[in-house]
């Protein structure tokens, strides 16, 4: 009975022990943490990337007098709130053709939200919608006035190409008038499908 007294204690007292660390693990390895306290994981969800788009628009719906063509280019910078949501301010330049009615130069400024869904290995697809204010060299649409606000959404694809360099792209549901604020009569608006196309550098 001694003997078995001795193994059952031996047995016990190896189960209790810490278990080895293997070649993989780091015994008591704290996180990695920045010169402000953070760890790098929440710095991650702190980055800031600078977009540079081009885009192409098509009055498709609630026609004007005339069919509006809408093309420019814009720059932007998100920063990253969570993993999952970002926040970007958006400038764009457009030039919108509203033959035989005078084309205008309109710059647009927008706070945009953006929402990743999906994430697959490199690649993820994303849900983004924002709005802001305009001005136009001309009445934008033609019996409209020069400034407007416009309200885009709409969905778009990222894929990373090298460490800090991502392309990307997305179609757009763009919208524009002045919310009547010169008037019901001088309100027409543009209501507008398009896509986009650019880059990203973190």
């Amino acid at each position: 009975m001694a003997r078995l007294d001795r193994i059952v204690i031996l047995v016990v007292a190896l189960g209790a022990a810490p278990p080895l660390a293997t070649a993989d693990e780091s015994p008591g390895e704290p996180p990695s943490v920045t010169g402000d306290g953070s760890t790098a994981d929440a710095v991650a969800t702190r980055t800031w990337a600078v977009e540079l788009t081009g885009a192409f628009f098509v009055e498709s719906w609630d026609m004007n007098q005339f069919r509006e063509q809408l093309a420019g280019g814009a720059v932007s910078l998100y920063r990253q709130l969570s993993p999952r949501w970002a926040i970007g301010f958006e400038a764009q330049m457009l030039h919108v053709n509203q033959t035989p009615a005078n084309n205008v130069l309109m710059p647009a400024l927008s706070v945009m939200l953006r929402w990743t869904a999906l994430e697959v290995g490199q690649t993820s697809v994303f849900f983004e919608g924002g709005a802001g204010p305009s001005y136009a060299s001309d009445r934008v649409p033609d019996h409209g006035t020069q400034f407007n606000i416009v309200a885009q959404t709409g969905v778009g694809l990222s894929r990373r190409l090298v460490s800090r360099v991502d392309m990307l792209g997305g179609a757009r549901w763009l919208h524009l008038s002045n919310n009547g604020l010169d008037g019901r009569w001088r309100n027409p608006d543009i209501q507008a499908l398009g896509l986009y196309i650019g880059w990203r550098v973190h």
